[in-house]
């Protein structure tokens, strides 16, 4: 199994395990806002009086930054934003043009969690996603910066965006903007163009000022 079809794999088991949980959360008597959030929007993971919240997104994107907005992880449809995870020094922003959530008490979603295994089992499941994502990103960054660059932006593509055209390439979603890639890689952006080119001279990727495409085979 390559790499593609691995990824697809497991976004589609996560994507079953997300919409179990978030069914269960919803079939429950817990209290629950339904969420719909504009490009920029900032997404709190405490409330005012630092109640912690657990989001399940539904559709969209959104990016977590830290408090010095720097990005961290990104989130898109079925994924958690989990305050147990992100911690508070984070909050989370619309990337994409809309983002629909569903937001719950965490003290709400952990009674819920104690009072059923199979509840349990699929919070835990979303929480080990996480866990893997951040890690990966964790190896990547151990790259020297040119293949560091490749494989965040062929994570990224892959992720959100599966399918390669009949040449192979992926095309990056357009909201992960140059800035928001060389943030995400913690690189000026001068320094991700500079990259960007030499990855182009080796044919593994191809941009402009609109669109950027990654070849399939860039693995990491």
């Amino acid at each position: 199994m390559n790499t593609n079809t691995f990824a697809q794999n497991e976004a589609l088991d996560t994507k079953i395990q997300a919409g179990k949980f978030l069914t269960s959360l919803l079939e429950s008597d817990i209290t629950r806002d339904r969420m719909t959030l504009k490009k920029n929007d900032k997404i709190e993971l405490t409330s005012t009086n630092n109640t912690p919240y657990i989001f399940v997104i539904v559709s969209g994107v959104a990016g977590i930054f830290s408090s010095t907005n720097v990005a961290i992880d990104f989130a898109g449809e079925g994924d958690l934003l989990d305050y147990n995870v992100y911690s508070s020094q984070l909050f989370g922003k619309a990337l994409t043009d809309e983002v629909t959530v569903w937001r719950f008490a965490q003290s709400d979603v952990f009674n819920k969690i104690a009072a059923s295994s199979e509840i349990q089992l699929q919070h835990y499941h979303m929480l080990q996603t996480i866990q893997r994502r951040l890690e990966k990103k964790q190896i990547q960054a151990t790259l020297d910066m040119k293949n560091r660059i490749a494989a965040f932006i062929h994570t990224l593509a892959t992720r959100y965006n599966p399918k390669a055209d009949d040449q192979g390439m992926i095309e990056l979603p357009r909201y992960f903007s140059r800035k928001m890639i060389a943030n995400y890689a913690g690189i000026s952006l001068s320094t991700l163009t500079t990259h960007l080119q030499q990855l182009m001279e080796e044919d593994r990727v191809i941009f402009n000022k609109r669109v950027l495409l990654i070849s399939e085979e860039n693995e990491a």
